[in-house]
């Protein structure tokens, strides 16, 4: 199961730094495995196996299982709510907890925080000086697919979507959210129910490239066979 987790997930700015920490001056980490990064943690922060079990309301087994993910192959699969739980315990972003356990994406996927930041700047400008600074990306880009999507966010300025490619990770993620929210799927195989007049984000399911529907599909599949809620890392997530 830990294979097929490596993609797909959700982002957005907080109060830590980009490695999931509470900001504070000097503070470094450099733990790639989940295991690794709850044992520092717990170490900074004087914890036994005990005591953030009773702090988290979670089982000292779960506590001793999440030390292993990913460096003891034998390790089980963490539950998403024990993630949720000992990442508030530990006050650590969950995201980064969801990202070493392999629920959400990493890497290249990610955003920085300062580009995320930026977008929300983006977002509260007047119409006439987001296409101002679109003018701006469309002369400096390098590429001629790029240089294209600015053009048609551009030229369709009242459409969210003018220009942006639906197979994109974060355009996945919405989709699939939207799918499950409008046709209450609780079960893998209810993405059979999937009509082709249904809505996908500014478009129609038909309309949709097939293997980006596949891609769609295989993704609503995986969150409810692993009953992974996302409001457990982004409350706002059906808004």
């Amino acid at each position: 199961m830990s294979s097929c987790r490596q993609s797909f997930g959700y982002n957005r700015i907080s109060d830590f730094d980009f490695l999931g920490f509470r900001k504070s001056p000097g503070m470094v980490h450099s733990a790639n495995t989940l295991g690794r990064f709850i044992a520092d943690l717990m170490q900074k922060q004087k914890h036994n196996n005990s005591s953030l079990a009773q702090l988290a309301g979670v089982s000292e087994s779960a506590v001793r299982n999440l030390l292993k993910v990913g460096i003891d192959p034998r390790a089980k699969d963490p539950d998403a709510h024990t993630l949720r739980k000992v990442a508030d315990a530990l006050g650590v972003d969950p995201l980064k907890v969801f990202r070493l356990a392999g629920y959400i994406p990493s890497g290249a996927e990610i955003i920085s925080v300062r580009a995320e930041y930026l977008g929300v700047l983006f977002d509260q400008l007047a119409p006439e000086k987001q296409d101002a600074i679109l003018s701006l990306y469309e002369a400096l880009s390098t590429t001629s697919p790029a240089k294209g999507s600015i053009q048609s966010m551009r030229q369709a300025s009242s459409d969210a979507l003018a220009g942006i490619d639906l197979a994109l990770p974060g355009m996945l993620r919405l989709t699939a959210n939207q799918l499950i929210v409008d046709y209450n799927m609780t079960e893998p195989q209810d993405v059979s129910r999937i009509e082709p007049n249904a809505a996908a984000l500014n478009t129609v399911w038909e309309k949709v490239p097939d293997d980006t529907r596949e891609r769609i599909k295989a993704l609503i599949q995986h969150k409810l066979s692993l009953s992974y809620d996302p409001t457990m890392v982004d409350e706002n997530w059906r808004r």
